[in-house]
């Protein structure tokens, strides 16, 4: 990997939120093998973990104690062929212990961007606001005198933008994980037309060290992830709409989320899926998107959620708040109803549901495919059984599918993907699906 010294001197802003995190362990795993390369041996490495208080950083160290000594425990014969030449590591758990201890004192906690004016490569993971990332990035490059590098994490502002907002002279990619950063094999790497070709060489070897899936996008707000995710949250309320002369508004919210969930057999509904990103979360991209494309793209079932105060979202140790539905151990047991004020039953509606999608075939759950050697033949067996239906269910999953094939289709058109196999990968890979939008069950 060229460029690779400029992995001695990181920082990671925003450290200790959910992305930031991940992205910290990386490092932290990165740099703590690159100690023990010929070209590096016995030279310093640190790692600024940026956020904004320490209490929060506090708790950050807790986390990485705990995955490094997984990674170590998990990789004991890589790291015995490392430390061979130190003969008084006999045990495993020796060699574990010094692993951890060795990546984790490459750490430096702080609360001010100012630690990272001596970084030669930055990671940002920053609140999603175009004017707080610039500042702090066009700050740090001010005040750096090492011609820093860096790769932010924005999943929807158009990199170019930041870049000529912070005046970093084209040393900026986008690189967005998906999370979480250290599990997810998905990175959207996205250069600027004008950008530093060897920061791209750079990120591409860096996810290839960690084992990630690199997928090229171009530089179009929301990429392909959010360009087909919040094109989705428009054509799943526009079907909502459609369906409610024949049902009830929290019963045409509960069918979309089934076909997404069941008949589409993703790990969850559009809507679910919405209350774990945060419903204000979607409504924030949705507005940045449509800024920058210069298209209408709002959603008034968000916003009618967002002014009774209903936001979803996550907790800070990852359990699922409140949103469009009421959970009980991660499960969805009501549905919020706009009109009432409150929440009701999911019971009584999914009966009432499933008995008008009028469903026969019978598949599996993604959970159960997930783990299955024959996905494939398991899939092509269900949609074969669904699609010959004329149940109300069946062609609403036919038209679902085709509106999700046409957005694909479209983001290619539109010079966001390079090609459908890439679109197909970030869904997979970035959302769990266990099919890409372009496929052959149609």
């Amino acid at each position: 990997m060229i460029n690779l010294e400029r992995f001695q001197h990181i920082s990671v802003l925003g450290a200790a939120g959910k992305m930031g995190s991940g992205i910290l362990l990386l490092n932290v795993l990165h740099s703590a093998k690159m100690k023990h390369l010929p070209d590096f041996v016995g030279k310093t490495f640190v790692i600024n973990a940026i956020d904004q208080s320490y209490d929060q950083l506090d708790q950050l160290n807790d986390y990485l104690k705990v995955q490094v000594q997984k990674w170590a425990e998990s990789n004991i014969i890589w790291l015995r062929k490392a430390f061979n030449n130190r003969p008084h590591l006999i045990d495993n758990k020796d060699v574990v212990e010094t692993f951890v201890f060795e990546a984790l004192a490459l750490v430096k906690p702080a609360i001010t961007k100012e630690a990272a004016y001596e970084s030669t490569l930055v990671f940002e993971a920053i609140v999603e606001d175009e004017g707080v990332k610039a500042e702090v990035l066009g700050d740090i490059n001010a005040n750096n005198p090492h011609d820093p590098w860096f790769l932010t994490n924005t999943s929807s502002i158009p990199i170019h933008v930041l870049d000529e907002k912070a005046k970093l002279g084209g040393n900026i990619i986008g690189c967005h994980f998906y999370n979480p950063p250290a599990v997810q094999k998905l990175i959207e790497v996205i250069e600027t037309k004008n950008g530093n070709s060897d920061l791209l060489h750079l990120v591409n070897g860096f996810g290839k060290e960690m084992k990630k899936i690199m997928v090229p996008s171009n530089d179009v707000a929301g990429f392909i992830g959010n360009g087909f995710f919040m094109r989705e949250i428009l054509y799943a309320g526009q079907l909502v709409n459609r369906l409610m002369p024949e049902l009830y508004l929290t019963d045409a919210i509960t069918a979309v989320d089934i076909i997404t969930r069941d008949l589409l057999v993703r790990p969850m509904g559009i809507f679910q899926l919405i209350d774990y990103v945060g419903i204000d979360v979607c409504h924030f991209i949705l507005e940045v998107m449509a800024y920058y494309l210069d298209k209408e793209m709002e959603s008034p079932l968000l916003n009618d959620w967002l002014l009774k105060g209903i936001k979803g979202g996550q907790n800070a140790d990852g359990s699922q708040k409140d949103g469009i539905f009421k959970y009980v151990n991660g499960r969805a047991v009501s549905i919020f109803d706009t009109t009432l004020g409150t929440y009701i039953d999911l019971v009584p509606i999914h009966e009432k549901v499933y008995e008008y999608l009028d469903v026969h075939a019978r598949g599996y759950t993604w959970k159960q495919l997930s783990r299955s050697k024959y996905t494939g033949q398991h899939l092509e067996e269900f949609f074969t059984q669904l699609l010959a239906e004329t149940s109300p269910g069946s062609l609403l999953t036919q038209e679902y599918m085709q509106a999700m094939k046409q957005i694909a289709i479209q983001l290619v058109e539109d010079g966001v993907a390079h090609s459908t196999d890439d679109v197909n990968t970030v869904m997979q890979r970035g959302f769990y699906h266990l099919y890409g939008p372009v496929n052959s069950y149609l």
